[in-house]
């Protein structure tokens, strides 16, 4: 009996890729108010990046001073919403020993950041991290990740993501790095209602952050109750919609997943996220021909560059081009690696 050379493939290519999506859905649930390779405390890694009016910034020219240093990702809603509070706070103190910085490994979206700098009137350094350098040096998990640095150059705060308590508490924290209060006056802020962490975006963060790691756990059921319990709370938060949809994916209900990724994209035609998950249910769907240009342009929107890698290689190696799928599968993985600080 003649052996069928494509059942033959099938086996490894399924095994590779449940490892390479198990290992992605893990870096996704790993989102926590820290870096992966520099602690608070410790002395932050050198750097030299040019800004995008093409100046240069390095670390030690920064010495002296209390620095904010606000890691954004392009046409992310959070990472803009950071960068506005990072301005305002410093126009609010008005000190020559605070410097407030953006740093962007999003490189080929600089006319969007123009015209967002410009438009938010956010005209602090943008340090442009070309080869991923620093993001790759820090270790950074979650985007924005906002670092307060002293005067010595050591990590005093990590703040990950944009929560409704982001302005407050990156105020406390520079002003204490400032000198401008003390320990004491520091936990006092922090424990006044503004950080009781019971805003409706919050309590609704906190049932996403319970669905990952019900998740990632097999508990897909329990996921599903928490998410729907957050959107019970925000209806309209994207973010927790395409969890909803990744989940709904895992869980063979590709048609809701659909339905979950229209609603969000009829909201946001722009959305990074959700043109990526538009990609992925319409490979979900069978429909290749019309999921690669979708999951290339992601690749050019850059939301999460392992993922739309792993899935052009399933594309790829459906159709037979071997060679295409195996670069893909070593980019995905390469990206995985990068994005751990292997």
């Amino acid at each position: 009996m003649k052996s069928n050379p494509r059942s033959m493939r099938m086996p490894r290519r399924r095994g590779l890729g449940i490892g390479l999506l198990a290992a992605l859905c893990l870096v996704v649930a790993a989102r926590a108010d820290r870096l992966r390779n520099i602690a608070e405390a410790e002395t932050i890694p050198d750097f030299t990046l040019a800004s995008l009016d093409g100046q240069e910034v390095t670390a030690q020219s920064l010495r002296g001073k209390v620095v904010v240093l606000v890691v954004v990702s392009a046409e992310q809603t959070s990472s803009e919403k950071a960068q506005m509070a990072a301005h305002e706070l410093r126009v609010q103190l008005r000190r020559d020993d605070l410097a407030v910085l953006m740093a962007t490994a999003d490189t080929t979206r600089l006319d969007y950041f123009r015209q967002f700098r410009d438009a938010a009137g956010v005209h602090e350094p943008l340090l442009l991290d070309h080869n991923r350098q620093l993001y790759g040096d820090l270790g950074v998990i979650v985007l924005p990740t906002t670092l307060v640095v002293d005067r010595e150059g050591r990590l005093v705060k990590i703040i990950a993501g944009h929560r409704s308590d982001y302005p407050d508490m990156l105020s406390a924290h520079v002003r204490r790095a400032l000198g401008m209060i003390d320990d004491a006056e520091l936990e006092r802020l922090l424990t006044t209602e503004r950080f009781e962490h019971n805003r409706p975006l919050d309590r609704a963060e906190r049932h996403r952050a319970a669905a990952a790691l019900l998740r990632s756990k097999g508990l897909r059921v329990d996921a599903e109750k928490e998410l729907r319990t957050a959107l019970g709370i925000a209806p309209d938060q994207a973010d927790i919609l395409l969890d909803l949809a990744a989940l709904k994916l895992a869980m063979k209900q590709v048609e809701d997943a659909a339905a979950i990724v229209n609603q969000v994209l009829t909201a946001d035609p722009a959305s990074r996220q959700g043109k990526l998950m538009h990609g992925i249910v319409l490979f979900h769907q069978s429909d290749y021909d019309a999921a690669e240009p979708v999951l290339r342009e992601a690749l050019l929107l850059n939301p999460d560059p392992a993922r739309t890698h792993y899935y052009l290689g399933r594309i790829a190696e459906i159709r037979g081009d071997k060679d295409a799928a195996i670069t893909h599968y070593r980019t995905a993985t390469e990206r995985l690696l990068e994005g751990n600080g292997i």
